[in-house]
């Protein structure tokens, strides 16, 4: 039997690759939570670390609709090699292991320090990311003071949650950089988990703590405008869209995101020119977009057919 395969693995992230290629090329159907797809794409994105790896041999597109569609055929692609087939291989578990021991040993010679000199220097780096984490969020004012001056307990506590929670999945994916671009990272991910789970409050909190580590970064703006969009704060998810736009002009998302914010509060015209158009110029082949430029365009003229009629 062959090994399981995990996130890491140069296979996993084939399919990951071909899955989302194909899910590219397919048509949204009625009634279909687009905005959910998307969420989902960048999740599976994050969790196999698609953007930090380079793409290693991936499929073709169209092969991953062959693999399921010779099935009953009981044959697969020509170019799609089986688990456990092929020319991957692993070594044998005595051989790992005593190679494994000897790279330790030789490493642990060449810096001239032990495991347990090697963790603090670890828990060094944690404190240190810690004590950057709590003065992004107080740049941006994240610990709102109480009317005694002192801080909110519990703004202080949430934060460490946060902390420690992201700190948690950083270390069991591997994690060697102790970092504020990964930190950041992995709330953002958290963030994009909580809005999965419809916890949008949350995720808003989970962006907030993602921006003040990377102020510039138009993903983690327009992550934000979709859960402030969840909980009808659509004035925030204009502005957050607008700054996401400001910080990469040509981000599609952002502009179609803008597109619904403005759809919501009745501002059709806007809707359509400075977000759904906008990405739909990114974007030519995106069928959603196009349909929310039909959509607005009915309901804009419906609104200045009545609005004619009352003058």
């Amino acid at each position: 039997m062959a090994p399981p395969l995990n996130t890491d693995s140069p296979i996993s992230r084939r399919i990951v690759r071909s899955f989302l290629d194909f899910l590219s090329s397919v048509e949204p159907g009625p009634g279909v939570n687009v905005e959910g797809i998307e969420i989902a794409r960048e999740c599976l994105e994050e969790a196999f670390k698609l953007n930090t790896f380079p793409a290693d041999d991936p499929i073709k597109p169209e092969s991953f609709v062959e693999m399921f569609s010779s099935l009953g055929s009981n044959k697969l692609p020509e170019n799609v090699s089986c688990h456990g087939q092929g020319s991957v291989s692993a070594p044998s578990s005595s051989a790992g292991q005593d190679t494994a021991a000897a790279n330790l040993s030789e490493a642990s010679k060449s810096l001239g320090q032990d495991s347990t000199s090697k963790n603090h220097e670890l828990g060094e780096s944690k404190d240190a990311l810690f004590g950057q984490f709590f003065s992004a969020l107080e740049r941006t004012s994240y610990f709102m003071p109480l009317s005694d001056g002192s801080d909110d307990p519990v703004r202080l506590e949430k934060a460490t949650q946060f902390f420690h929670d992201a700190l948690n999945e950083m270390e069991r994916s591997g994690c060697e950089e102790f970092s504020p671009k990964y930190l950041a990272e992995t709330l953002k991910s958290q963030g994009n988990r909580a809005m999965q789970s419809k916890l949008y409050t949350k995720a808003i909190e989970l962006y907030d703590c993602a921006i003040a580590l990377c102020e510039n970064n138009a993903v983690y703006r327009c992550n934000r405008a979709a859960a402030y969009t969840q909980i009808h704060k659509y004035a925030e998810a204009v502005r957050d869209c607008l700054k996401s736009i400001e910080i990469d002009p040509n981000y599609g998302k952002a502009y179609s995101r803008l597109g619904l914010a403005y759809y919501a509060v009745g501002n059709y015209r806007e809707a359509i020119d400075k977000g759904f158009k906008k990405a739909l110029q990114l974007d030519p082949n995106n069928e959603a977009v196009k349909e929310n430029i039909r959509v607005g365009s009915c309901v804009l003229s419906s609104f200045l057919y009545f609005l004619q009629l009352l003058l």
